[in-house]
């Protein structure tokens, strides 16, 4: 990738679906966001990855890397992230500084991810400005209202559902992340960001498992997984 890239792990969150913290209990041995950490610190071209967290795991996180990785380690900065994921967001891109030409933003739920998935959406984004990992619909998809009743069948066709790595030019990511703000607006992913300032991003397809730990079904599926990749 031509200009420097750093990356935002995403560990932020609360885990209220799952039970517990799920950035720093373990997962097949290891911190959850152990695995999306070691990922990204092996991904050429990535210089630098912040990782955010919540206020009170700050310490314990940052023990941990500096115990796990060492002189490595200085690659690394842990920060409190925000109240949403794009106020996070915005709070990595801080700590990475107006040096980075390109920001890799990933989950730290998605424990499955390769270094491989993480440089094609890299690649790509490089043509075009923004790329993110995605899925084809492959299930019948209804509408339904509150209280579960069906009010469409919609077309499965061209649509997709949306996973990370997602990557971004920073200007751009620094520019949609700041319109959003100022406009009162939500945005859930990068590539939302990215339109705000009329960038459309390309979707690669995501052809390994990639699943995010949210309920604890995840959290079960996600370790068989890991616990055969150990063998």
């Amino acid at each position: 990738m031509r200009g420097s890239a750093g990356a935002i792990l995403l560990a932020a969150g609360q885990g209220r679906r799952l039970g517990h913290d799920k950035s720093i209990t373990a997962i097949a041995g290891r911190p959850v966001l152990s695995y999306g950490l070691g990922v990204l610190l092996q991904c050429g071209g990535i210089e630098k990855v912040v990782v955010t967290v919540r206020e009170d795991v700050r310490q314990e996180v940052l023990a941990w890397v500096q115990r796990e990785y060492g002189k490595e380690s200085g690659r690394v900065e842990v920060i409190v992230g925000g109240k949403e994921r794009q106020d996070s967001v915005l709070e990595g891109l801080k700590a990475l500084g107006s040096g980075v030409e390109w920001v890799v933003v990933h989950d730290a739920a998605r424990v499955l991810t390769s270094v491989g998935l993480v440089e094609r959406v890299m690649a790509s984004a490089e043509r075009t400005g923004a790329a993110a990992a995605a899925r084809k619909m492959t299930d019948t998809v209804r509408e339904a209202d509150e209280m579960g009743k069906v009010v469409r069948l919609l077309d499965r066709e061209g649509l997709w559902r949306m996973e990370t790595p997602q990557v971004v030019r920073s200007e751009v990511l620094r520019s949609g992340l700041g319109k959003a703000r100022e406009g009162g607006k939500i945005v859930t992913d990068c590539l939302a960001a990215a339109e705000m300032v009329g960038v459309k991003g390309v979707l690669v397809e995501a052809n390994e498992p990639n699943l995010k730990i949210t309920v604890p079904a995840d959290w079960a599926l996600a370790e068989a997984w890991l616990g055969v990749a150990k063998k």
